[in-house]
């Protein structure tokens, strides 16, 4: 286990961080493909490069709207960072940006209906968050309004304790979120990875108590994607969570080393990203608390902790909307572990109805 953990550790910060000049904005190249990102930050903005967030703890949300070049040689899922100034034909890079009031953010949501919320987990800054969701909007095709909650992670491998308070911290920002998009009759899903997750099922939990139902009724799914919760937690967060129109995703990997380490600092027995959907316990806590659990081991991992495969995920999902073509999933392994308590297979597509039986 020693050894596991010197691995991640290594793995996590072997790579050189992008820093806040990778959002230097420069201009786009004609017919040049683009997604749009509105930004709901409650970091502390940086006093040295514009439009950058620090690692403090801001005291109000900040709302931006954040237009990505995708260079043309884009590789799913991949993020080409820029090198130096960023040149679009060869990397991601910002070719448009400015901040909203609360209002004008709304505005931007229901212009579209619906909004697909990405909440980031441990160890992210701004510029990876923002990237990412730019990549998975990119390959997935998503409609809708692809929205980052970015609270504030210190993105370092000793944050950990921090970033647990900071997701603590950002509770409420994000049921306000919810709050003002659910009263403007904006449905909406989130995808939450790893620490987010926990943020993201005490935003629900958090939305019960208050009796809030007519927000939770605009919350049309909610994906877990390798959640860094412990399993006793969730299911006591669960026990207090109003059903939402959909069951709960969990995407899972047993192998994911992150999680490992994530389950020694925190004296944890078992994280849900971590369970193995074959074993008992598993099979009762999808039964018990109506949950889909995906088995995702069979998709590549990024960094090789294998703790980021729900980003390659986003690549294949045009081909897992149409059941009717080769599912690039299928066949390798996915899994899916329904409500019911039994394991079926792929085909699968993550929002709306989902799940072929």
């Amino acid at each position: 286990m020693r050894i596991i953990i010197l691995f991640v550790l290594l793995a996590l910060s072997s790579c050189t961080r992008p820093g806040p000049e990778t959002l230097t904005l420069v201009s786009r190249h004609t017919g040049q493909k683009t997604v749009t990102i509105l930004v709901a930050s409650v970091r502390v903005p940086s006093h040295t490069v514009p439009y950058a967030f620090t690692a403090g703890r801001a005291d109000r949300l900040r709302y931006l709207k954040v237009t990505v070049a995708i260079p043309p040689g884009h590789k799913p899922p991949n993020i080409e960072w820029p090198k130096g100034t960023p040149d679009p034909t060869k990397a991601f890079a910002v070719v448009g940006r400015e901040e909203l009031s609360q209002a004008q953010f709304v505005a931007e949501t229901r212009s579209e209906g619906a909004a697909g919320i990405f909440v980031h987990g441990y160890n992210y800054n701004y510029q990876e968050a923002l990237y990412r969701l730019a990549q998975m909007t990119a390959d997935s095709g998503m409609t809708g309004s692809p929205i980052l909650f970015d609270w504030p992670s210190q993105a370092s491998i000793t944050g950990y304790v921090a970033d647990r308070d900071s997701a603590a911290f950002a509770r409420d920002d994000l049921v306000s979120v919810l709050t003002v998009l659910g009263k403007s009759n904006v449905k909406t899903t989130m995808l939450a990875h790893s620490m987010g997750a926990w943020l993201a099922v005490e935003s629900i939990r958090q939305l019960s108590l208050m009796g809030r139902r007519d927000v939770l009724r605009k919350v049309t799914q909610l994906i877990l994607a390798a959640p860094d919760i412990d399993v006793d937690l969730l299911r006591k967060q669960l026990a207090a969570t109003q059903p939402l129109s959909q069951p709960i995703v969990i995407l899972a990997s047993k192998d994911d080393m992150a999680l490992s380490l994530s389950k020694r600092l925190a004296g944890s027995a078992a994280t849900a990203g971590s369970l193995d959907i074959a074993e008992p316990r598993t099979k009762m806590l999808a039964k018990e608390n109506n949950l889909e659990i995906i088995d995702i081991s069979s998709l590549p991992s990024l960094e090789g902790t294998n703790h980021d495969r729900f980003a390659a995920l986003a690549a294949v999902y045009p081909q897992l909307q149409n059941t009717g073509e080769p599912n690039p999933v299928a066949g390798t392994g996915a899994l899916v572990l329904n409500g019911a308590g039994a394991i079926v297979s792929a085909p699968f597509r993550i929002g709306g109805t989902i799940f072929a039986k």
